[in-house]
């Protein structure tokens, strides 16, 4: 059984003109359950070397870290960045795999008025979940005994309802498209309750500082000292794209016949 955390950067919601953030990031962090422990003792160790003095509500945000507030206005960037290290120094060590998806949200509205029209937005929280978790289903079923799968999401209200009906629908889909190492449903959990969920934010706002220097968008100093950090996790793998846009639209237009 492996357990895979997925959290996102770069969010937006709906709003696809932000020019702060032109990026949405959806990552997933593969962790094989012999591992979960070692992994989570390991990432409490390196909280309790770096702040030992912290609060009871204690809680790691990339944003925060590179962006300081509150607590960690206290430590220089130096320390801060040596944290940052030591986190996804551990994942590294442990062989941990990371699967994400980039949407760049300009192309992505364009694609969307061009396909449906004016009047129609869809979260590409969406989209990006669908083509992430086939490859993550990809990845389960290439290894040696074909592991299954249970999805942990941070609790995002806003698309816990599409990411639900998607994983029920996909997993009764019959072809390509199935999720066939996925079981249960999907597990929202409060990022402040997972120490993982907490390190899959920093892969994640690491891989969007990463495209977004790709597209020319200005990165700090900071942001490019913590993009390297995760190329050791990243799994790369083809989507099947046209197959997955093919299945969104075939579900859009059942929601809205009339288009």
């Amino acid at each position: 059984m492996h357990l895979i955390y997925l959290d996102e950067s770069g969010n937006t919601g709906t709003n696809l003109s932000d020019p702060q953030q032109p990026v949405f990031v959806l990552a997933a962090l593969i962790v094989p359950e012999a591992v979960w422990l070692n992994l989570e003792k390991r990432l409490v160790e390196s909280i309790q070397h770096y702040f030992p003095n912290r609060p009871q509500d204690f809680e790691v945000h990339a944003n925060e870290l590179l962006n300081p507030r509150g607590f960690f206005r206290a430590f220089s960037m130096d320390h801060r960045l040596g944290f940052y290290r030591s986190w996804l120094s551990v994942a590294a060590s442990l062989q941990l795999r990371l699967v994400s998806r980039a949407i760049v949200k300009k192309r992505y509205a364009s694609w969307l008025l061009d396909t449906y029209g004016p009047g129609v937005v869809i979260n590409p929280h969406n989209v990006a979940f669908v083509l992430t978790a086939q490859v993550v289903n990809e990845f389960l079923r290439a290894m040696p005994g074909s592991p299954l799968g249970i999805l942990i999401s941070d609790e995002n209200h806003e698309v816990m309802p599409d990411i639900e009906k998607s994983i029920r629908l996909l997993r009764g889909e019959e072809g390509s498209l199935r999720l066939s190492q996925i079981v249960e449903k999907g597990f929202f959990i409060e990022s402040e309750k997972s120490h993982i969920l907490q390190l899959c934010d920093l892969c994640a706002y690491a891989i969007r500082r990463a495209e977004e220097q790709k597209i020319g968008h200005p990165v700090k100093p900071a942001d490019s000292a913590i993009i390297p950090l995760v190329d050791p996790l990243r799994h790369t793998a083809g989507e099947p794209m046209l197959d997955v846009l093919a299945w969104l639209d075939a579900q859009q237009k059942k929601e809205r016949p009339g288009r």
